[in-house]
């Protein structure tokens, strides 16, 4: 399914990944970040950073550094995309609005809650996991390729499968089985350079090994929404208490925290 130009929809299941080829100088500002963020963590290039099996611990990203580099409001934009496909299901709106306090809800905002630059190489791989367990506030997932392997791409160009794995390859795991009502239990992704994916947080995923030279680079992104109804009913929360407000997972310990994160929701005192 597509609904727009360079825009393509996933559904292996009841989630839905989505992804876009970004535009080459969105690229170019993305790679900088990445080794930007690197070189600052003195691993680019060190020796004795552990290779041949569970990646390293993946190398936080700052968030000023995507509004200097000016690709936030970018980001964001395929972010709220992602979020219109969703709620282009029906089912899904009502879901919302039933399960979620503050219903019905009409329009909903979306911050980034974390990102980090993953490198791989020869042998490395991310074990089976999901984002919605982290630290931070995660609804939305998402993954941009910022180099591939020499390789890997030869691979994929000549032998693009869905099923079975491959080098390098991201892989989605649905609920249960492939059986007469579902197309498949996995679905795999071979990465490419330039492209973007986003996925719901809560789906379970994983990256194969791979076999020769060659970095396999991207970065990672988590991203929360909440309604603006919800907001509304944190901001009657603060007006109230003050201090020490939680409500689901956002938390608001006193009116200065609140307007000192001005990449967070914005919150009226």
């Amino acid at each position: 399914m597509q609904m727009r130009e360079n825009w393509h929809v996933h559904a292996p299941w009841a989630q839905l990944v989505c992804c876009t080829e970004i535009p080459e100088d969105k690229l170019v500002k993305f790679m900088a970040i990445s080794n930007e963020t690197l070189d600052e963590a003195k691993i680019a290039e060190d020796e004795d950073n552990f290779h041949g099996g569970i990646i390293p611990q993946p190398w936080t990203i700052p968030y000023e550094k995507f509004g200097k580099y000016g690709v936030t409001d970018y980001f964001m934009e395929m972010v709220d995309q992602y979020m219109q496909t969703i709620l282009w299901n029906g089912n899904v709106q009502s879901n919302l609005n039933t399960t979620i306090p503050g219903g019905p809800h009409t329009e909903w905002r979306s911050r980034m809650s974390g990102a980090w630059v993953v490198s791989q190489k020869e042998n490395d791989y991310i074990p089976v996991h999901t984002h919605n367990n982290q630290t931070e506030a995660s609804k939305i997932s998402a993954i941009l390729y910022l180099k591939v392997p020499e390789q890997l791409q030869q691979i994929h160009d000549n032998e693009m499968k869905i099923r079975g794995g491959q080098d390098g390859q991201l892989v989605f795991t649905g609920v249960g089985g492939a059986d007469l009502f579902s197309t498949t239990s996995h679905f795999n992704i071979p990465p490419q350079q330039g492209w973007l994916y986003l996925f719901p947080s809560s789906l379970t995923h994983q990256v194969y090994p791979f076999k020769g030279k060659g970095e396999r680079r991207g970065i990672s992104f988590n991203v929360d929404v909440i309604s603006v109804e919800q907001l509304q009913l944190i901001e009657e929360e603060v007006k109230v208490q003050k201090e020490n407000i939680t409500y689901n997972d956002y938390k608001i310990d006193t009116e200065e925290d609140a307007k000192a994160k001005p990449l967070g929701y914005k919150v009226k005192l």
